[in-house]
């Protein structure tokens, strides 16, 4: 009887590749998709979304790793739905790995979602930008 192989991580602990880290003293949401299937990532982002709804109104940054990720139709559709249901929790969103194709799903649900979602190439960049912003944006009043 041959032994069957193991499930992917993504698979097998979606809550694992979700989590809060602690960078330059402020709290970041990495959503890790990174070398994900598409059907990998849908549990991983239901999982995160759970995890972002703790938060108040407008707190969370957020990174995502989107490396070599693979997307469908259906994690599409499912990535749209995660932003659009966590905008009012998010204050800032970094990602990296959106490069060709996965650059355009990204460019798209930034579009559609309006939020401000800024690409970078390195993790450390996007970590640093995100603890550079501020707890309060400044306000657009005159």
């Amino acid at each position: 009887m041959a032994a069957s192989s193991p499930a992917p991580i993504a698979e097998l602990q979606p809550r694992a590749r979700c989590h809060v880290i602690r960078h330059k003293g402020v709290d970041i949401v990495v959503i890790d998709l990174a070398h994900t299937s598409p059907e990998e990532a849908i549990p991983i982002m239901a999982a995160a979304g759970v995890l972002i709804a703790r938060f108040p109104l407008k707190s969370v940054r957020a990174f995502t790793d989107g490396r070599g990720a693979v997307y469908s139709k259906q994690s599409f559709a499912a990535l749209k739905d995660f932003t659009i249901k966590n905008t009012p929790h998010i204050l800032a969103s970094a990602v990296i790995g959106t490069d060709g194709l996965r650059a355009a799903a990204f460019r798209a649900v930034a579009l559609v979602t309006g939020r401000n979602i800024r690409p970078f190439t390195e993790r450390l960049a996007a970590l640093d930008w995100l603890a550079d912003v501020p707890d309060h944006p400044p306000s657009n009043a005159t």
